[in-house]
């Protein structure tokens, strides 16, 4: 990864963070590393554990932030909260995976748009 995608990443996950605990989120984890994979952003929201993939672009060359997540990727959410939830809480929490989607500004990394999506993945 270059170190410009880096910061990219970086400032769309800060851009999420604050967005969520504006809303009344609580953050538990950011960075959740694991032998599956990483978690970008673990939350609550009241009682329920919420899974946060954060997708960032400066440009829509490739699509919107929306559309990265593949069908693959999807699975792997699932494992990723999966194995959370097991190895974290040790028993079934509500749960469930949302995206914040946010485009930037290519210069400045400023916030050109954010989106929150509840629920990405359904069951």
């Amino acid at each position: 990864m270059t170190i410009r995608r880096r910061q990219v990443g970086l400032a769309g996950e800060k851009a999420a963070r604050a967005y969520l605990e504006e809303n009344g989120y609580q953050i538990i984890e950011a960075n959740y590393q694991c032998p599956l994979g990483e978690i970008d952003i673990v939350a609550r929201e009241n009682k329920t554990i919420v899974i946060v993939e954060v997708r960032t672009r400066t440009s829509l060359s490739f699509g919107g932030p929306e559309e990265s997540i593949t069908a693959e990727k999807s699975h792997r959410l699932q494992r990723l909260a999966l194995y959370y939830l097991k190895s974290v809480y040790k028993h079934e929490m509500p749960c469930r995976i949302d995206l914040v989607a946010v485009m930037l500004h290519k210069e400045n990394h400023s916030i050109i748009n954010l989106k929150h999506i509840r629920g990405i993945l359904a069951g």
